[in-house]
């Protein structure tokens, strides 16, 4: 594998007409794919996915602005279904993408419902002993607040988008940082500048295709592919090859996620 695509959610509808094509694609160019689940739908289909695919993994979450009261209420249902699915599936390798999002909810008595739930998906992952895929906007304080709690588990910042002082509380705390296409648009010449603290054992790459494709390729959608932008901007910022920016960077997801032993 010469290069793998942290979090693509290859299992959404803008695949739908083209996604074994683009699969077989994929595989011929080398480039693994962990393809990311928000909901109950994307879990089963996430599943189903990755068992027809070698270079295809998967994992197992819910979105946090999929949480509502119903949700909560079924959530014991909805982990035992997560037990019986890691149990089929040696190729679901995280609990993800699960974490905070105050950017579209602000109801107070949903915000507590998102904590709940993510404390109980995290003591889930601790248990299981897998990795987590954190989604984080406009929460920071209070996921850097509940993450410290459960220094056992360990994962990935998804999408990192904060400010240098929470890049490092996270660094601090062990975990991951994966960078977007973000990362090429001209606006963020901070997020580039403060993206060469992350020690390279602990830097992971990835699309969020369909979405956030790089500058070149915006207002189109996005897909695993462009795997290959992102690693020439950090090249580029990093002044070392490309190759050198995938070999790491897929040797730190084969050692997170435990991919060769799966």
């Amino acid at each position: 594998m010469r290069a793998i695509d942290t979090h693509a959610h290859l299992e959404f509808p803008q695949f739908d007409h083209d996604r074994e094509q683009l699969i077989a694609e994929l595989s011929k160019q080398e480039i693994g794919v962990i393809t990311i689940a928000t909901s109950k739908e994307s879990n089963n289909e996430t599943d189903r996915l990755t068992k027809r695919h070698p270079l295809v993994w998967g994992t197992l979450g819910i979105h946090p602005t999929d949480i509502n009261s119903k949700l909560v209420t079924d959530l014991p249902k909805l982990l035992d279904r997560f037990s019986e699915q890691l149990s089929a599936n040696t190729k679901l390798v995280a609990i993800g993408e699960i974490g905070l999002d105050y950017f579209r909810e602000k109801d107070a008595a949903n915000i507590q419902e998102q904590k709940a739930v993510l404390r109980a998906l995290l003591q889930f992952a601790q248990e299981k002993n897998l990795p987590i895929i954190v989604h984080c906007r406009e929460a920071y304080g209070d996921i850097l607040t509940i993450l410290s709690d459960y220094p056992k588990v360990r994962g990935v910042i998804h999408c990192f988008n904060g400010n240098r002082e929470q890049l490092q509380k996270f660094l601090a705390l062990g975990y991951y940082i994966s960078y977007t296409g973000m990362l090429t648009y001209p606006a963020n010449e901070q997020l580039r500048a403060d993206s060469l603290l992350v020690p390279m054992d602990k830097l992971l790459l990835e699309t969020d295709a369909p979405f956030l494709s790089p500058q070149a390729k915006r207002g189109e959608r996005n897909d695993p592919r462009s795997i290959e932008d992102i690693a020439a901007a950090h090249a580029k910022l990093r002044d070392i090859s490309s190759d050198e920016i995938l070999t790491k960077t897929t040797e730190n997801a084969v050692r997170l996620f435990t991919l060769e032993e799966r």
